[in-house]
């Protein structure tokens, strides 16, 4: 590997010091290193500083300095280019991120020597009553906004009428979203290289609705209740826009998957038993 992009979505503590950290080891061991221009009012380095758009075709891999947030932006951005993207953990939980902040070097080191392996992950697309189409990584969530009453909104599948969703929203995810909001909705822990997608209501006001996990192929839609309120439509976290009564938005697998750079260390499901405490046993039984 020759040459790296560092992309930086957000301002932490510690992010000036890994952006220098990752610079001076690309300077001393013959890597090329490129920044998106944005990142230069972060971290200063206008030397380095390229339009996001023209990253994809001059790094071979991009380094993303954040958190989880920092990973869904960058797969956002980059990953419809196919550019792999491995994740530096400078926030809390970093489920997503492969490294730790204290092992940037020898996460260049592997990058460098080839020793790395690339996941491919599952996205969205979805299409807005206006036919904007935006992709997410981990989700698609459609709530109540603003209003503290219930969301009234029907699933198709496929043309299909599945079911009608009295309830707070619909968390519609892909099997890497699976453990975000939808675990904390109650929905299923899906393998994040899977192609499925879980649709899972958040409080609905009945017993008999639980999560549906469908095929990938499905082509889903979530349809406002006529004469109902504006709902919000987020993805992976970020408010996109609004359904209006009788619109829909439309959800499918993108026509890309997500690479993400991993390394050898640990496992999908030892990070789920160290990062989410899968499987602890409670400190008392009485």
């Amino acid at each position: 590997m020759k040459t790296i992009g560092i992309a930086i979505h957000t301002d932490r503590p510690l992010i000036k010091e890994t952006t220098d950290r990752v610079i001076n080891w690309c300077n001393n061991n013959g890597i090329e290193c490129r920044m998106c221009e944005g990142a230069v009012k972060i971290v200063d380095h206008a030397e380095l500083a390229i339009a996001s758009e023209d990253i994809s075709t001059i790094c071979e891999a991009i380094i993303t300095l954040g958190g989880d947030g920092s990973i869904l932006a960058s797969a956002r951005a980059f990953g419809k280019y196919g550019v792999p993207i491995l994740g530096v953990n400078l926030g809390k939980l970093g489920f997503l991120t492969e490294v730790a902040q204290n092992q940037v070097e020898d996460a260049l080191s592997h990058l460098k020597e080839n020793k790395f392996r690339i996941e491919e992950r599952m996205a969205l697309e979805i299409t807005f009553p206006n036919h904007t189409t935006l992709t997410a990584l981990n989700d698609v969530v459609v709530d109540h906004g603003e209003q503290i009453r219930l969301a009234r909104m029907d699933l198709l599948s496929n043309g299909e009428f599945v079911c009608p969703y009295d309830a707070d929203g619909v968390v519609i995810a892909t099997p890497t979203g699976s453990t975000a909001y939808s675990l904390s909705a109650g929905g299923p822990v899906i393998d994040p290289v899977m192609n499925a997608v879980a649709v899972t209501p958040i409080s609905p006001h009945t017993l008999a609705l639980r999560s549906i996990i469908f095929p990938a192929e499905n082509i889903l839609t979530i349809r406002a209740g006529l004469n109902e309120m504006d709902l919000r439509i987020a993805l992976d976290g970020q408010i996109m826009g609004t359904l209006s009564s009788g619109q829909e938005v439309i959800i499918k697998k993108a026509k890309y998957k997500v690479k993400l750079i991993k390394f050898e260390t640990k496992s999908f499901y030892e990070v789920l038993r160290t990062k989410l405490h899968w499987g602890a046993r409670p400190l008392f039984n009485s």
